[in-house]
Formats: structure tokens, C-alpha cells, sequence
């Protein structure tokens, strides 16, 4: 099947899956009222597609069909292309206002790099069946999400415990796997999630070394969705949080078949360490884009706050604010760098290699990720920013009253008097006001907080990542040559 329509998409979700949520279990997520509003964003996503105007940026010519798929699968190599998914990531940020970290296009771009990363490495076997998964995910349009991160079982050790996903019996047909599996944003709406790895495994783990794709109605496979953040609430007054709550869950496994065709890697403890460090890049790419978006989205709302109360006539309102329209065009450099940096990443792998680098004299001889840093610690730092200079700017007003007692003609009029700002009325004042609520006090705000510091996982160990890194030697080598010399 080509690009779905919303109504597919909707119809899709249709297929048995057993949701634990709110202390009910869901078997037709369709029909659950908290969940009504960010099917319907997806929805509208979807219908995009369709649009004369947006398909060409949407859409492109399967490979393998030659069916309209999504652009978020495009395999880029050269400028153009990179251009191509870069805008489509940046269109579908900014229908959602970078609110969803786990759209499905950051499956898409990852399952892309996981089937190049794979085939770098020569991997050949595994890399076929990657790439089996993309065109499966793709030509059918789905929603996928993933659930990357062992249990918390215990955090002072990376072992592999003994709760985790693993393999308890090979049979003719597939693997049978148990164990529990977290965080899946997006669980309870998608269509498919892909298991795999995160942190590396060691040896003698070999039956937790697993990369797999199970459909989400999967026979033995339980969602265990936090609570949900939407329980009825007008949209006036919970704007965000009644279109855009993901939903998070944890993924239980009792004894679930997963076919030879859908299991990438089984056991393979160099494929399964190695393919995140050899992608080309296409996942960075998405996360920058949609994390400077969100970043813009918090910016902007900052600032029509403080124009609705006067704020940003006060020079500390008007250099708070500046700082984070700073910070934006740093993000967009970044954005930029990730792009070209794929680039680069490409064009090496065509050549047969999975590194990047210079000469160590008009460039440095080692080459991060620089989309990769940047969501393990610039985005948390600048959207965390955004979110208190908004508390800042809003103030106390965001303790306000509801849409509905606005619509009361007692108290209506009365608002519509005293409770206005410079240039601007009462209703859209409260509008301002609710929606900071619903992006910092609210329990969608706060998961939103939660969400942007953990975003790329644990700080401190990504922290460590990186001073393990050739980076670190090389920054330290300048130290040396300055003393010999």
C-alpha cells in the first residue's frame, strides 16, 4: 500500500492490540476518548500526503514499486536528496511545532542508517533483512515506534538484566523472546515498534543481542501506557495536551514469536555494537530539526506572552528573550552541520568507508557527530532554557481561569474588561495563558521537560561517550605540541 490516507491510518489501528491504560484494558484504541486527539494529529499527517500542495515535499517514488511512500525513508546520497529529507523532516516538525519527539519519521531515518550502517560493516545478511524492515515499514505507510532501553532493574551496572528482552526458544518458524523493553513514546498509536540496540552489549550477552520489528498486536505482547495527560479537557484550555500527548509505554514480551524475516540480529555482538556508531546519519539529521523547532516554538510563545503583558518592554524581558532567538540561530547551524556532515557520511560510504575525517591540518583528523551532540546536550540546555524563560515571562498568569468560565456571561464581560494586556483582548490573553500552562505546568508540560533532558538517554554516560571519543585525544594533543615546541 502506497501513502495512507488518515482515515487508513485510523482503520489500521484496528487490529486486536491489548493497551493497559488508565486501569482499563484497551483492545481498540480508535474508541478511547484520551487518545482521540493525537490520532487525529497523525491523522492529519497522513492527509498531508495527499495534498497537491505538500505531496511532492511528502512523498516520493518507491524504490522498489515505484508507488508514492513517505519521504522520511528516503535513503539520501547526494545534496539534493539531503535537501529533500530535510525539508520533509522540517514540513512535518512544523505541523506538529517540534512537540513530538517520537514522530515516526526518527524511525524511519533510523531504520535507514541501521540498514547502511549494517551493509558498512558487511554485515550483508543482517543488513537484508534491515532493509527488509524499511521497505516493509515503508511501502505500507506505517506508524513505528521503538522501545530501545532495558527495565530499570537496577542502573548501577549496564549488564543486561535478567528482565530484559531475550531469547528463550528457537522454533522453525522465528525466535521466541520475553522480557520487558522501555520508554515506547508512541506505543499506544503505532503500527509497528523495532526492539534493538541503545547501549552495547558484552560478551556472553549473547542472548540479549536482538534487533528485531513486531507489529504492535503482536500475540503476547502487552502495552503498559503511563496514564493518559488528556482526560476530556476543552481544547482551549489544554491546546497542546489534547493534540499532541504521544504516549509512553512499556513493552511486556510473554513468549512472543518474532519471524527469521524480522529479526535483523540474533546473537551478532559486533553487528549489534557497531551499527550505531557507522551510520550515516540520517536519525541526527531528523532530531536536529525537530528539536530547533521546538526551540522556535518555545521562543515564539515567550515572546507573545511578554507582548501580551507588557514584559517585553523591560530590557531583562527583551535579553532573556533575545538569548533564546540566539540560540535559535545557533540550532540552525547546527541543523546545517547535520546535514552536511550526512553529506560527507554518504559520499564516504559510496567510497567504501565508514568514517569521516581530515587531515589534521586545515581540518581536524577526527570528525563527530555534531547532530548527535547537540541532542545529547545543546538541546536540552536551550529547550530547558526556552521553557523557563516562558515561565519567567508568563508569570502568575498562567494560574488562570477556564475557557468555560470565560463563556460565562456573568464573569464573560467582566474579563473582557479588566483582564486584557497591551493591544490585546481577553480571550486571546487567556489563550496565551492557558497554552504556557499546558507547555510548563501541566502534566503534558512537565513530561515535556522530563522528555527533553532524557531525550537521547542518560547524560552522564552519553557524557562519558564522548570522553572516550578520538576527540578528546585530539583536543589534548594541542597541549603537548604547544609544550615541545
Amino acid at each position: 500500500m502506497p501513502i495512507k490516507t488518515g482515515k487508513q491510518y485510523i482503520d489500521s489501528l484496528r487490529d486486536g492490540r491489548r493497551l493497559f491504560i488508565d486501569g482499563k484494558v484497551v483492545t481498540d484504541v480508535t474508541g478511547y476518548p484520551p487518545l482521540q486527539g493525537i490520532i487525529g494529529t497523525i491523522a492529519g499527517l497522513h492527509d498531508d500526503q495527499h495534498d497537491p500542495a505538500l505531496h511532492g515535499l511528502l512523498a516520493y517514488k518507491s524504490p522498489t514499486t515505484g508507488e508514492p511512500v513517505s519521504t522520511t525513508y528516503l535513503e539520501a546520497r547526494t545534496r539534493e536528496e539531503f535537501a529533500a529529507l530535510a525539508g520533509c523532516f522540517h514540513l512535518r516538525a512544523k505541523r506538529t511545532f517540534g512537540l513530538m519527539g517520537r514522530l515516526t519519521d526518527f524511525m524511519s531515518a533510523f531504520l535507514v542508517d541501521q540498514a547502511v550502517a549494517l551493509k558498512a560493516l558487511g554485515k550483508n545478511e543482517a543488513a537484508a533483512r534491515a532493509q527488509g524492515m524499511v521497505e516493509l515499514c515503508r511501502e505500507n505507510d506505517f506508524e513505528v515506534t521503538h522501545a530501545l532501553i532495558d527495565p530499570q532493574s537496577d542502573r548501577s551496572t549496564l549488564d543486561a538484566p535478567s528482565q530484559a528482552v531475550q531469547v528463550v526458544e528457537r522454533t522453525a518458524e522465528g525466535v521466541v523472546v520475553s522480557g520487558c523493553r522501555m520508554l515506547s513514546t508512541l506505543a499506544p498509536v503505532a503500527n509497528e515498534c523495532y526492539v534493538g540496540p541503545y547501549y552495547p552489549r558484552k560478551p556472553g550477552e549473547d542472548r540479549f543481542v536482538l534487533a528485531f520489528v513486531v507489529p504492535m498486536n503482536a500475540p503476547g505482547l502487552s502495552i503498559l501506557c503511563r496514564e493518559s495527560f488528556h482526560r476530556g479537557q476543552a481544547a482551549f484550555d489544554r491546546p497542546l495536551s489534547s493534540r499532541f500527548d504521544e504516549g509512553d509505554a512499556i513493552l511486556m514480551f510473554d513468549r512472543v514469536l518474532v519471524p527469521h524475516e524480522r529479526m535483523i540480529i540474533d546473537g551478532d555482538l559486533e553487528a549489534y555494537n557497531g551499527m550505531l556508531a557507522s551510520r550515516p546519519g540520517y536519525t541526527p539529521i531528523q532530531a536536529t530539526i525537530r528539536s530547533t523547532m521546538k526551540l522556535r516554538f518555545l521562543a515564539g510563545m515567550a515572546t507573545a506572552i511578554a507582548r501580551a503583558n507588557g514584559r517585553d518592554k523591560l530590557p531583562r524581558f527583551q535579553a532573556a528573550i533575545g538569548e533564546l532567538i540566539a540560540l535559535v540561530s545557533v540550532a540552525d547551524g547546527i541543523r546545517a552541520g547535520a546535514v552536511e556532515e550526512g553529506l560527507r557520511r554518504a559520499e564516504a560510504f559510496a567510497r567504501g568507508e565508514t568514517r569521516i575525517g581530515g587531515d589534521g591540518l586545515t581540518e581536524p583528523k577526527v570528525a563527530g557527530v555534531c547532530g548527535g551532540a547537540a541532542i545529547n546536550f545543546f538541546f536540552p540546555y536551550a529547550n530547558t532554557k526556552a521553557a523557563d524563560v516562558l515561565r519567567i515571562a508568563a508569570g502568575s498568569g498562567v494560574l488562570a481561569m477556564s475557557g468555560a468560565d470565560y463563556a460565562n456571561p456573568e464573569i464573560g464581560p467582566l474579563m473582557d474588561k479588566w483582564l486584557v494586556g497591551p493591544g490585546i483582548d481577553a480571550r486571546r490573553r487567556l489563550e496565551l495563558m492557558k497554552l504556557a500552562w499546558d507547555m510548563t505546568g501541566s502534566e503534558f508540560g512537565s513530561r515535556a521537560g522530563l522528555y527533553e533532558r532524557l531525550y537521547s538517554g542518560d547524560p552522564e554516560i552519553n557524557a562519558q561517550r564522548w570522553f572516550r571519543s578520538g576527540i578528546t585525544r585530539e583536543c589534548e594533543q594541542l597541549v603537548h605540541e604547544l609544550l615541545e615546541t
